[in-house]
């Protein structure tokens, strides 16, 4: 029985039950088959195959450059080799796992085994006959690899190659590659050749040199990470056994000691110094290997003369020392001491303070003179939220967003800002800061804070003057205007285009837009202001864009302190004012002349006639008949209608002459009152009538509210059978405000829609709604006083809505 001396318990006899265990013992295998199913490492299983040969119980052949394969005997056949051949072929023909197949001396294919065909694609009657390059790339057979590899096998018997080769369908594969040549008395046959498929070793390889490629990167970068370490580092060092003998001593070591490190060796630092071993620097040498712990300090070196930063490092063994040369940063160190107090000297004469924030802690610093600032105890610094809180309540936000986007974006910024001293004082501070921004990411945010409080207060002061001046200028629509005479040069502000609506440089372009009747006036009057030194003032006509327009243009001379003459002064439209003036004259002929005959030429006869009326009642009244007092009582009331008439001319008359200035109306005021005095009609009509927040704007509230309760008045008389429902609303549109009055009333018909705007135009009988006529037209010119235009939206039978427009106040003021 077989005994056995392997590490895997495996012996020759299971071997021998592996054979014995074939469907077909004589089939050959490889040295896999048998190691999977035994379980066994590749050397216990190689060593029995031998065994087995060489007795005679096994065959062997190699089939190219690495593989060989075993099988058994057949049992007692007299032409063993021939057994042997037929074997073999059986095997090269079955095998799966190599192509197999020989080539003529011209390298066709003269064999396929089943190998090849599943490596390759190709079948057998396909194949046989083509030439063997058909399995290389265009590249390789460009190259002329296939007719080298035969030409290398032909003369040295064999080759092995690999390479990408290509299968039937076009796909690539890996292909470890051994042709072998065939001889028959030295005469050349063919070749056999024999392919594997290595794709997924070929990959399997591939990772692995990348991951080789990656190690290897890692150590190269490594190294130079280390390299660059040591090239940085310029300490000295030296290296001290347990009695303090040096040991080693690197370059920059020797360069301070003043010796090589061969003199040194072996001799301790105080013997090199030629100081007492006493001496405070190898006491702490001492420290430092008793106690094991490692240690860092400043010392001056009067041997060496420097400043030195030693670290020790102690180990059972000794002490390794670094020393670093100093000397120039405590000289800096020294000079920025100087610096921060000639820094902090100059914040106390500029009143500025400095600050600091961490962006991932938001601790914050500040200088000494930032706390006198602020006039809070120096005792530490506040974290961020406690330091905003020094800001005015309304300002924080505003800071604290300054802050925010900086340390967020990077971006500097300047502000200004209140805070409210510990004394109640407010006062204003300039606030700067500029982040730090290293790759990206802000490191640190500085900044400074001053005091600008009297800067403010005058940039105020002067804001205010500005402000006043602007105010008075748009109030007047004017300009104001700078000509230096010599020069003959002029300036604007806010611009010339914006009266004259040209650029206006010099005198001749100024000269070049007045009307040609009033140029020998403005001469006359620029070189009388000259002469004399006196005001001037002119009223004139210009040509702005093809339109005559009226200007005002007073100025006064000046000399300034070069000697040269100026001529300023401010200039406005008046073109409104002026045909204002002109049809307020006209307006008043005819007022005058309609006022004097109304009081006169119709109240007077109006009067005897109602007198006389009054008188025929008296006397006759009770001799007159049903029919005879009907008549008198007709008279009566035709002299009454006149009457009011009259009135309402009169009243109509005066909208311009007796108005009073414009000054703001509370709207919302005007109608309360009109409500008032309307109560006992709404409540009569049992009419309900809602209202809009109404504005202010800009006219003569007793106008306006004779408007508002003519148009009410006319919602309650005109409604239809149903108790009114009238809505007063308002809308901004622009510079001016609309009013709308809404009823649900009987309407009006489109085609009447700007008659009912005329002077006694009626559209129903007396008999149907009262009034005199003139309600409406009294509005429209009420209106139109203000600057505005009053208008009717409706239908018969759907109510009606009358707009009115007014100007703001706020614009107006503007």
């Amino acid at each position: 029985m077989g005994t056995s001396d392997s590490p895997s318990g495996v012996t020759i006899d299971d071997l021998r039950g592996f054979f014995g265990r074939l469907e077909q013992p004589t089939k050959p295998v490889a040295i896999t088959d048998v190691t999977e199913f035994l379980n066994c490492p590749p050397q216990t299983a190689h060593r029995y195959l031998e065994e087995l040969t060489e007795r005679g119980e096994l065959r062997t052949r190699q089939i190219d450059g690495s593989t060989r394969v075993w099988w058994a005997t057949g049992g007692g056949s007299t032409d063993r080799q021939g057994t042997d051949d037929e074997q073999f072929a059986a095997f090269v023909s079955a095998v799966k796992d190599y192509a197999i197949f020989m080539l003529d001396p011209e390298g066709r294919v003269v064999s396929w085994n089943d190998g090849a065909e599943r490596i390759k694609g190709y079948d057998k009657a396909e194949i046989v006959g083509e030439h063997f390059s058909t399995f290389y790339t265009d590249d390789d057979v460009d190259d002329g690899v296939p007719v080298r590899n035969l030409e290398t096998a032909a003369t040295e018997g064999r080759i092995e190659d690999e390479g990408w080769r290509v299968r039937e369908d076009g796909s690539r594969f890996w292909a470890n590659v051994t042709i072998t040549a065939i001889r028959d008395d030295g005469a050349l046959q063919g070749f056999t050749k024999v392919t594997r498929d290595m794709t997924e070793r070929r990959e399997y390889e591939q990772r692995l040199e990348g991951q080789a490629e990656r190690l290897e990167r890692q150590r190269d970068e490594l190294e130079r990470e280390l390299d660059d370490v040591f090239e940085r580092i310029d300490d000295a060092f030296y290296a001290l056994d347990d009695e303090f003998r040096y040991e080693y001593v690197n370059d920059h070591a020797e360069a301070h000691l003043g010796e090589p490190e061969r003199t040194l060796i072996g001799r301790r630092p105080w013997e090199v110094f030629d100081v007492d071993e006493s001496a405070p620097l190898f006491d702490r040498f001492e420290e430092a290997f008793a106690t094991q712990e490692p240690m860092r300090f400043e010392h001056y070196s009067e041997e060496l003369e420097i400043w030195a930063m030693v670290r020790i490092y102690p180990s059972e063994s000794g002490l390794s020392v670094y020393f670093e040369d100093i000397t120039q940063r405590r000289e800096r160190e020294r000079e920025l001491e100087r610096v921060y107090d000639l820094l902090e000297r100059a914040e106390r004469i500029a009143d500025i303070g400095g600050w600091e924030i961490d962006p991932d802690t938001r601790d914050v610093f500040w200088t000494e003179h930032l706390f006198d600032i602020l006039e809070v105890s120096s005792d530490e610094e506040p974290p961020l939220d406690e330091a905003l809180d020094v800001y005015h309540d309304e300002d924080r936000p505003i800071v604290e967003r300054a802050v925010e986007e900086a340390l967020r974006s990077g971006e500097p910024f300047d502000i200004e800002s209140r805070f409210q001293a510990p004394s109640d004082e407010v006062r204003w501070l300039r606030i700067i800061g500029e982040p730090d921004v290293e790759d990206g990411e802000v490191v640190s945010l500085r900044g400074a804070v001053q005091d600008v409080t009297e800067r403010k207060g005058r940039e105020q002061e002067l804001q205010r003057v500005r402000d006043r001046m602007e105010f008075a200028l748009n109030a007047t629509d004017a300009i104001v205007w700078d000509w230096n005479v010599d020069e003959d040069r002029t300036s604007f502000y806010p611009s010339a285009e914006s009266l004259y609506g040209t650029p206006v440089e010099n005198w001749d372009d100024f000269i070049g837009i007045v009307h040609p009747d009033d140029r020998e006036q403005v001469e006359e009057g620029i070189r009388e202001a000259l002469e004399t030194g006196e005001p001037k003032s002119d009223e004139i006509r210009i040509d702005r864009d093809g339109e005559e327009r009226w200007i005002e243009a007073p100025g006064r001379p000046i000399q300034d302190e070069d000697g040269s003459t100026r001529m300023v002064g401010v200039a406005r439209d008046i073109t409104e004012r002026k045909t204002f003036e002109r049809q307020l004259r006209e307006s008043n002929e005819r007022l005058e002349q309609f006022a004097y005959a109304a009081s006169h030429d119709l109240q007077e006869p109006l009067r005897m006639v109602s007198s006389y009326l009054q008188l025929l009642e008296d006397r006759y009244g009770d001799e007159l008949d049903e029919d005879g007092r009907e008549f008198l009582e007709f008279a009566v009331d035709g002299a009454d209608r006149m009457r009011e008439m009259i009135a309402a001319l009169l009243e109509y008359s005066r909208v311009d002459t007796q108005g009073k200035p414009f000054e703001p109306v509370d709207l919302e005021s005007v109608l309360a009152d009109v409500l008032a005095d309307l109560q006992f009609r709404i409540e009569e009509h049992a009419a309900e009538i809602t209202d809009e927040e109404l504005p202010t704007v800009e006219g003569d509230d007793s106008q306006l509210r004779q408007v508002l309760q003519n148009l009410l008045s006319n919602a309650l008389e005109y409604s239809d059978d149903a108790p009114p429902r009238v809505h007063v609303s308002t809308e901004r549109a622009g510079g001016e405000w609309i009013l709308s009055v809404s009823d649900e009333g009987i309407g009006v018909d489109p085609d009447d829609h700007e008659r009912i705007f005329e002077v006694f135009e009626r559209l129903h009988t007396r008999e149907e709604h009262a009034g005199t006529g003139i309600g409406l037209a009294l509005c429209k010119r009420i209106v139109e006083r203000h600057g505005g235009e009053i208008w009717v939206d409706s239908e018969p039978g759907e109510g009606a809505t009358f707009s009115f427009t007014l100007p703001a106040a706020d614009d107006a003021a503007g």
